[in-house]
């Protein structure tokens, strides 16, 4: 009996040295990678660059500076111009140090600019939540009002509240966070309306999930891009209007440290000496600028047709 052999089928090739499985590939999540194609933009890092800096310089003002901000005052070197001995933006109509009274103002105007944007994105996404998910009468109530807060100028609605309450830090925040919350609402709702009808959110319906925890596992961390977005975008802007306010006189103490207050104070000297107003206004638009960069960054980084 003849042994025939037998065909053994080639096992297949192990793959090249330096070839790539699929096993292999790096795995990235969706947070690593916008986080990769914010640090991909530029410009959106030297906004955050500048804006640690800014935190940096605020946040440990007695390490660089040695006045106080209220109590230092060098009334034999009034009006003194940036350079002058000892001081290093100078010295306002009443000596105190600018570089001292910037730093110190840059705590309570960027302090206000996140309280307000937090304020207002706590309220405004809690809002625009309910009324997305559960649509219907509560939707219709709930949207009327915003509506209704949104037709109203900033302005004037602040000013009123101001009025009414009287002239302090702590109310700017409040009048801030009443005009800014229906921003976020009608936002959120617009992103509840978009994900509530997907896959997963019907799979937990199913599955027996109460309201509360398809609101909060489900379709909030879906919608937590545009809010970083606006939340970022809105402490640029509570800046500026806080320093709008305390430039009309509505803010703080007029011996307390801030931009706006340093803004108003300096407008009596316009000819005379420019720059106690335009170091504050620089801080300020410098500030302002970084948070805006920031944001645009996060909103390219958030963006689906954005990612190679």
């Amino acid at each position: 009996m003849s042994e025939e052999k037998k065909k053994i089928d080639p096992q297949p090739e192990a793959a090249p040295t330096g070839e790539i499985g699929l096993e292999s590939l790096p795995v990235t999540t969706y947070w690593s990678d916008v986080v990769r194609r914010f640090c991909k933009n530029k410009i959106a890092v030297v906004g955050l660059v500048m804006l640690l800096i800014i935190v940096v310089l605020c946040a440990g003002a007695p390490l660089f500076t040695k006045y106080d901000p209220v109590l230092d005052m060098d009334l034999a070197n009034l009006l003194q111009p940036p350079g002058a001995e000892g001081h290093l933006l100078g010295t306002d109509d009443l000596g105190r140090d600018i570089w001292c009274r910037l730093l110190y103002g840059g705590r309570t105007s960027v302090l206000t600019g996140l309280i307000v944007a937090l304020i207002t994105a706590v309220v405004g996404v809690g809002i625009g939540l309910v009324s997305g998910y559960f649509g219907g009468v509560v939707e219709t109530l709930l949207m009327r009002f915003t509506d209704i807060m949104l037709s109203f100028p900033f302005l004037i609605v602040a000013i009123a509240i101001m009025a009414a309450l009287g002239s302090s830090q702590r109310n700017i925040i409040l009048a801030l966070a009443i005009v800014g919350w229906p921003r976020f609402a009608r936002l959120t709702r617009g992103q509840v309306l978009a994900v509530k009808q997907s896959e997963y959110v019907e799979s937990a319906r199913v599955a027996g999930f109460g309201n509360l925890r398809i609101i909060l596992n489900h379709i909030l961390p879906n919608c937590m891009g545009p809010i970083i977005i606006q939340a970022t975008l809105a402490v640029g802007g509570a800046i500026l209007s806080a320093a709008s306010l305390t430039y009309l006189g509505l803010g703080a103490d007029a011996a307390a440290p801030d931009w706006g207050i340093m803004l108003s104070q300096g407008r009596n000297y316009l000819q005379l000496a420019p720059y106690l107003t335009t170091i504050p206004g620089i801080a300020i638009s410098v500030t302002v600028l970084a948070m805006n960069w920031i944001g645009d960054g996060l909103r390219d980084a958030f963006d689906p047709k954005m990612r190679k």
